[in-house]
């Protein structure tokens, strides 16, 4: 994640235009979990798509904030912390616990961060990660989705799982060298690997929460 450049999304608003600079896209489905991806498009690239994948599978509500700028798209992001978009922020209040999709920048290591405060779901997705040939670990602290303003964290429960996937681990996601949005919608096997696993520690989640 990178540092912000607005304060909030109203000063967002006030300076970036809808449909042009930045899109909001939202699917009403089962509220249970809701899946955010709150710097999809071109800001963390590939978060979208996941987040998509996720919440077609799940038939759960889903998210998405997306830069839309050819070049830039940092300006548009706002930390988990600040995110106040109302759709978003509605969406997760109704949500029992949330999955939050975001990258973090690692051109070496394929790797996933898994932090939030909703430990019984957090232990579920290392492990079905793992068992899928994924690495993972704890977050670091500037990862950790602790924060009880984290909007990962502002479920009716107060808890949810922030997963923070490398660069270089999205970018094997899909086909070809190309991390461009263009070519973002044509994902490969891992894709779907990493997609199953999610699956499999959520609907084990939903077994004994």
């Amino acid at each position: 994640m990178k540092e912000n450049s607005y304060a909030d999304f109203i000063e967002l608003q006030q300076n970036e235009q809808e449909d042009l600079d930045y899109r909001i896209i939202v699917y009403h489905r089962n509220p249970d979990i809701a899946v955010l991806a709150i710097h999809g498009g071109n800001i963390e690239p590939g978060t979208s798509e996941i987040a998509t994948a996720i919440g077609e599978r799940l038939c759960a509500s889903t998210y998405l904030f997306e830069g839309l700028k050819p070049r830039g798209n940092q300006v548009l992001h706002i930390t988990s912390c600040l995110f106040n978009e109302p759709g978003g922020v509605s969406m997760a209040a109704n949500a029992q616990t949330i999955l939050s999709i975001h990258g973090h920048y690692d051109i070496h290591n394929a790797l996933v961060y898994i932090g939030g405060r909703n430990e019984p779901y957090k232990y579920l997705i290392q492990q079905c990660l793992n068992k899928a040939g994924f690495q993972t670990d704890h977050a670091p602290r500037h990862l950790s989705g602790m924060k009880g303003s984290n909007i990962t964290n502002t479920s009716k429960t107060g808890a949810g799982v922030q997963l923070e996937l490398s660069t270089k681990l999205r970018k094997s996601f899909f086909k070809g060298d190309d991390f461009t949005s263009k070519n973002r919608v044509h994902p490969c096997d891992l894709f779907k690997r990493f997609i199953t696993a999610i699956e499999k520690a959520t609907l084990e989640y939903k077994q004994v929460e």
